[in-house]
């Protein structure tokens, strides 16, 4: 008989609705409200045929520590458990396909959360602050990741994403314990502050459908040992890098053709740069503070080398610079006290040569613009004139050691009028006099151009010396006794 009747009353809950049981507020399948919440209940498990949990329904039941959900719930609304800060263990069933905005936030002893596999969305800030949190996996379901979904989740340890959607802003900031991330099948962006504050990450493999990494995305990543940007990455943001303590290396594809400023600024161990060509400029601040880095060898291509763009890069020695460079910021080596030489489009600048001629303006030459930037910041300002001398004199001299240097060659036959003015005004003799032993700087054309220059510069001996150039090679005679004479009265 007591199995009959157990029989009857199983039979009969089935058709009990679920508005008549008292601690929920059901209306047509919603759970719209636990009733206890205030109380000490620590469990408990959600009726069959519920299918959404609304908003806020067991928000801030703080005394609540494990929920069971049936299979008949399909939705999940937002904020429906945030801040049930005691909350450690929920099941989400394989029926759930949306969760809402905030659902899980500020969950702080929730350790474990398994996403179903049909769910289409990771809602913003869904697990925002679950700080003990450790595993997370995204199913290949999922259409779109949103903003902050797991920031501040500190004891998360490894996330898997099977998505192929973005990774949205935020997505992982201060997440400090983050150690493995596997993204495959991640396209298009990386958001800004995505992994910024992941201190722990050591490796992360950056999937070949990106196209762009964003502002701060791996900022302060702190034992990131490295990173290869794929070939279809075209943008890099502001200090995307910046501040990674142990970043070692980074290799810059050749599809990469802009990015923002300091990229990666701060990163203090790093040692090995590669550059392709793409880029048009090194950006501001670029590699300032980057205490290891030895050597830089910038791509052809790039036109400017922007302020501050290694300044600071205490240990920097060589760096090589392309033909296609038009300006270098005057602060672009600023206090790399360690440079020794730079190589620009066939020419080697020796810095101990250099730091006696002191601060050259940015914008006269490229001669001027490389001499000023590596020159040490105690180095003081010198007249205009005497410094464009002084450079000129340099290179006219590296030329006479090594007329062979091609490179260095074309550039003062390009512009050897203007660099022999510059001597005439400055009454440079003893270089003239050594110059006049390669005949290529003097052909008869310009003969009677600087004769005339000098006349007016009114420096008659160097007047004299042309003159008797002219006549030595040229078999032109006269002007020579004239300015003779006029010495002479």
């Amino acid at each position: 008989m007591n199995n009959y009747l157990q029989e009857i009353f199983s039979e009969l809950k089935k058709w009990i609705p679920v508005s008549s049981v008292p601690e929920f507020h059901i209306e047509h399948g919603v759970l719209k409200l636990w009733r206890k919440r205030n109380t000490d209940v620590r469990e408990v498990i959600i009726p069959e045929g519920v299918h959404t949990i609304d908003n806020v329904a067991f928000y801030q039941c703080q005394n609540l520590e494990k929920i069971i959900i049936p299979e008949s719930v399909r939705m999940i609304r937002t904020s429906a458990f945030a801040n049930c800060r005691n909350l450690k263990q929920i099941n989400l069933p394989e029926s759930i396909i949306s969760i809402g905005e905030g659902a899980f936030m500020n969950c702080e002893k929730l350790q474990t959360l398994h996403f179903p596999e049909k769910l289409k969305r990771i809602s913003k800030q869904i697990c925002k602050g679950c700080q003990n949190l450790k595993t997370i996996r995204i199913p290949e379901s999922v259409e779109k990741m949103e903003e902050s979904a797991f920031q501040d989740c500190l004891c998360l340890e490894m996330a898997e994403i099977a998505s192929h959607g973005d990774i949205p802003d935020n997505f992982f900031r201060n997440c400090q314990n983050l150690q493995q991330v596997f993204m495959p099948s991640v396209s298009g962006r990386i958001g800004k502050n995505a992994f910024s504050g992941c201190r722990n990450l050591k490796n992360i493999v950056i999937p070949s459908r990106v196209q762009k990494i964003d502002d701060y995305a791996f900022w302060n990543c702190q034992n990131l040992n490295g990173i290869q940007i794929p070939e279809n990455v075209e943008f890099i943001g502001a200090e995307a890098f910046a501040e990674c303590g142990n970043l070692e290396y980074a290799v810059i594809p050749s599809t990469v053709t802009q990015m923002g400023t300091g990229v990666f600024q701060s990163c203090r161990n790093l040692e090995r740069v590669r550059l392709a060509e793409g880029i048009k400029e090194i950006y501001p601040s670029m590699f300032y503070s980057c205490h290891k880095l030895k050597e830089i060898q910038i791509p052809e291509g790039v036109r400017t080398i922007s302020q501050s763009a290694f300044m600071a890069c205490k240990n920097l020695e060589n760096v090589t610079i392309p033909e296609s460079v038009l300006t270098v910021s005057y602060s672009a080596f600023l206090l790399c006290s360690m440079l020794k030489n730079i190589y620009w489009n066939g020419i080697y600048f020796s810095v101990e040569t250099l730091e006696k001629t002191g601060v050259f303006p940015e914008s006269y030459n490229i001669m001027a613009s490389i001499a000023y930037a590596i020159l040490p910041f105690s180095v003081k300002p010198q007249e205009e004139e005497e410094r464009t001398k002084i450079i000129y004199e340099y290179l006219f001299r590296k030329y006479l050691e090594n007329p062979e240097e091609t490179k260095l060659a074309e550039h003062i036959q390009k512009n050897r009028k203007t660099m022999l003015y510059v001597l005439i005004r400055k009454n440079s003799r003893e270089l003239m006099q050594a110059l006049f032993e390669r005949e290529e700087l003097f052909p008869e054309k310009d003969m009677l151009e600087l004769i005339l220059y000098a006349n007016r510069e009114q420096n008659y001996e160097m007047q004299v010396a042309l003159t008797e150039y002219q006549h030595k090679h040229f078999a032109f005679s006269g002007i020579a006794e004239t300015i003779q004479k006029k010495f002479e009265l």
